[in-house]
């Protein structure tokens, strides 16, 4: 699916690195004493999972966060809500729960094109967008290319039930105009922007804190399960002498991949594009043939990896056993063995990608072989072996950790309730000179914004600021905005804020209310989905409710 599109894009490249920088940019949902599912009772973590998706490793929890991140990013979602995990997650346990088939070749190709992510500002696919993300997914990163597969085939199924939840939304005459009225609302505010960071308060840390700490989120330090697999690999490079293409097959080959061997348009003094010289197929013979030679190498290095995964099915072949070795032997393969490594993890030796690790952690003393894995010019077969349980380390050897967390969130604490008292400072503020004046004083930066609209925003004036000022009043200051971090915040005075007439012959009415009923439709899904995740998070204890 992904092959379809991979010629490299050689210009840009800033572009390339500010895409890529949003779309792995860590998606944090915490699983233990902070964010907004913390705080709640100990769990086994051995047992751990949320509906379909265990959480019960590091590794796993981090995939969970990661695929998060992705998904959110290929929605256009870049700073996506804190429960944006479960809510996918949910949505997937519902679609599992229905038997929601995930989509074939041609699903999936035009639901990858529906992403927001890849399309270009005038609302359309774009190849060279698309381009440059798979190649920076190819150099590395917190994702794969087989992630990113994973994760649209998930995707697609979950919207599914998204739109299956979604029925049309009803919402009054009186809610439209209202709603009107605040879009075309004039404001005039001022913006004190704080950094939390430098407050920097003298933080305690007694050892009755750090046992605490330990012994009620120890589950924070298990060490993941680490394997070992054995393995052995079929080589395209040792086959090729093999094959013998006639001239006809070269033929063939040719004029069905003859794209490929033409050369590229050359440019002209005046920056025109002239054509090429085309290459015929006696010029590129040897090349036709070496490619041939290679592609029907590797799919004769399959078929000797599926002959030998046959074999072991059908004489019922033991692992590590005697006739196991012999079988490795009679067909000249020698059996190499991975350090152990965690499901996150590439084997040290190897440059293994995410699929590969996926497959074998899927082994097992039963079914102790792997599928042929086509890797590349290689073809792999993996073999079960040694594994190591999960592990919670002892207080003793993990303490420096435990109290670098400890210290993180006491002064996590200290600065909400620093946010906070500025917030009640700034409150009591009756004019913009007031505001300005008690702003300055604290040390934060005050920008003023005048006469702008909610469609029309203000030069410089960040968006997330206006979710935050539209249902203040004149001489209103808002609660805390957090700004990119939870150490960059703002508070908002509204100075003026003039609301027009309007009634529903406006230009805009009709705009507004079809905005207002897809936005209900879809506050009615979120309601249900939140009626399921909920109680699943309080029934994994991950949050309490009944406090």
């Amino acid at each position: 699916m992904i092959s379809w599109l991979q010629s490299k894009v050689q210009k840009h490249m800033l572009l390339v690195f500010i895409i890529f920088a949003v779309l792995i940019v860590a998606f944090v949902v915490e699983i233990g004493n902070q964010g907004p599912i913390g705080g709640g009772p100990k769990d086994p973590m051995a047992k751990l999972h949320f509906f379909d998706t265990p959480l019960n490793t590091e590794a796993r929890r981090q995939q969970f966060q990661n695929d998060a991140q992705l998904s959110a990013s290929l929605n256009g979602e870049f700073r996506p809500s804190e429960n944006y995990g479960f809510e996918r997650a949910t949505a997937l346990h519902l679609a599992n729960l229905h038997q929601i088939p995930g989509p074939n070749d041609a699903q999936l190709e035009e639901f990858l094109k529906s992403r927001p992510l890849f399309k270009s500002p005038t609302g359309e696919f774009d190849p060279q967008t698309y381009s440059m993300i798979v190649d920076n997914l190819k150099l590395g990163g917190r994702a794969s290319e087989a992630d990113l597969k994973r994760v649209l085939e998930e995707d697609f199924r979950a919207q599914k039930i998204w739109e299956l939840l979604q029925g049309e939304g009803f919402v009054s005459e009186s809610e439209i105009l209202d709603t009107l009225a605040q879009r075309l609302a004039k404001w005039s505010i001022l913006a004190a922007s704080a950094d939390l960071s430098t407050h920097e308060p003298e933080i305690e840390i007694t050892e009755e804190m750090l046992q605490a700490h330990y012994e009620e989120f120890d589950f924070n330090y298990q060490t993941p399960a680490r394997r070992s697999v054995s393995y052995v690999t079929f080589n395209a490079s040792n086959y090729v002498d093999d094959i013998k293409p006639t001239t006809d097959e070269l033929i063939r080959h040719f004029e069905a991949n003859i794209d490929r061997y033409q050369p590229q348009p050359t440019v002209n003094e005046e920056g025109e594009e002239e054509p090429a010289e085309p290459v015929t197929f006696e010029q590129a013979r040897l090349a036709v043939r070496e490619d041939l030679r290679l592609e029907e190498a590797r799919k004769l290095a399959v078929e000797k990896a599926h002959d030998l995964v046959l074999h072991i099915i059908e004489n019922e072949v033991q692992n590590e056993t005697e006739g196991f070795n012999a079988l490795i032997a009679e067909n000249g393969l020698s059996l190499e063995t991975t350090p152990h490594f965690a499901d996150n993890e590439t084997p040290i030796g190897t440059t293994w990608n995410r699929s590969i690790v996926s497959q074998a952690f899927q082994l097992s003393e039963n079914r102790f072989y792997s599928e042929p894995i086509e890797y590349g010019d290689s073809v792999l077969v993996l073999f079960h072996g040694s594994e190591i349980e999960p592990t919670i380390p002892t207080f003793d050897t993990i303490r420096p950790r435990v109290e670098a967390d400890v210290r993180a969130e006491q002064l996590r604490q200290a600065r909400t309730a620093y946010a906070t008292e500025l917030q009640e400072k700034l409150a009591a503020s009756d004019s913009p000179e007031a505001f300005k004046t008690a702003a300055e004083a604290d040390g934060l930066t005050v920008a003023s914004h005048e006469d702008f609209t909610l469609m029309e925003p203000s030069e410089g004036l960040d968006n997330r600021l206006l979710s935050a000022i539209a249902e203040l009043e004149a001489n209103q200051v808002s609660d805390i905005v957090r700004l990119g971090n939870e150490n960059q915040a703002a508070f908002i005075y509204v100075a003026s804020k003039e609301v027009p007439e309007v009634d529903k012959d406006d230009a805009q009415y009709t705009e507004v209310a079809n905005a207002m009923r897809n936005a209900y439709s879809r506050f009615s899904a979120e309601q249900y989905i939140n009626s399921l995740l909920l109680p699943e998070l309080e029934r994994s204890g991950m949050i309490n409710t009944a406090n």
